[in-house]
């Protein structure tokens, strides 16, 4: 019995050095090639919001008093920026390390949670600036209601995408015009149905049940909920939404068992 405790032990103490080793690689392959570094996943959500927000402001988008603009915008691309760069970097994750694959340290589960947890950790850091440097300008009134609720749906979100990105990386290798039919025909969708521009209550009711089946539309509703005060939306369906991003990852992570062998195949 002690010898399996060791063992097991031994084995989470390598995989987790592992892991770390891996996202200290991607953090400098990933950033350490632009000049601007690790300040990109800055720029890219300040431009894109600030864009947003003049265009929105111009248009007279209609905006909830409990909800300022510039907030309504960055709890709805950040959270789901967090997705999009889950999935994505886990469909490419194989091809662009293969040859670690050859280490028996390493595995293909390592890889992805690697590049899981660096972008959970960019999102957190992205996020908690921006929102403080909101504040700091005196642009919009920033309170946030229930910071252990925001922390559970990026938590969701990360293990929602992880699944995603781990079964289509998997039969990538098989075939590999999936990441571009993934990019075109599902994220960027995704992207207009989410709820980065929306919420539930502004469509209309015929619309809001079909709607609600997009599980990233009710976890950006749940992290707007916890994010604004007076904001409680009433159209997360919990079991639901539970139930298909815990499906979502065991289908993901059966795949990628079922598939490991073809990563050496690319």
């Amino acid at each position: 019995m002690e010898l399996v405790h060791a063992t097991l032990k031994e084995s989470i103490a390598t995989m987790s050095r592992v892991i770390f080793a891996l996202m200290l690689r991607e953090t400098k392959t990933r950033y350490g090639r632009l000049q601007i570094g690790y300040l990109w996943a800055f720029l890219e959500p300040i431009l894109l919001i600030s864009v947003l927000g003049l265009v929105f402001t111009y248009i007279r988008m209609r905006d909830s008093s409990t909800m300022p603009l510039i907030q309504f915008l960055t709890t709805g691309f950040i959270p789901f920026m967090l997705f999009r760069d889950i999935v994505t970097q886990n469909m490419t994750a194989i091809r662009s390390n293969q040859q670690l694959l050859y280490f028996p340290q390493v595995q293909v589960f390592d890889i992805g949670v690697a590049r899981t947890m660096l972008e959970f950790s960019t999102f957190l850091i992205v996020f908690t600036i921006l929102s403080i440097a909101i504040a700091f300008s005196g642009i919009e009134v920033v309170t946030v209601e229930d910071p252990l609720r925001m922390i559970l749906a990026s938590t969701l979100i990360v293990i929602y995408g992880y699944g995603i990105g781990a079964a289509i990386g998997s039969m990538i290798p098989l075939f590999p015009s999936l990441q571009l039919i993934v990019q075109s025909a599902f994220m960027r969708p995704m992207f207009f149905l989410s709820g980065v521009f929306f919420t539930l209550e502004m469509i209309p009711d015929e619309i809001k049940p079909y709607a609600a089946l997009n599980p990233m539309l009710q976890l950006i509703e749940l992290f707007r909920s916890a994010y604004f005060q007076g904001y409680e939306s009433t159209y997360i369906d919990y079991p639901y939404l539970l139930s298909v991003i815990f499906l979502t990852l065991f289908f993901g992570l059966l795949i990628q068992r079922a598939l490991r062998r073809h990563a050496f195949k690319i």
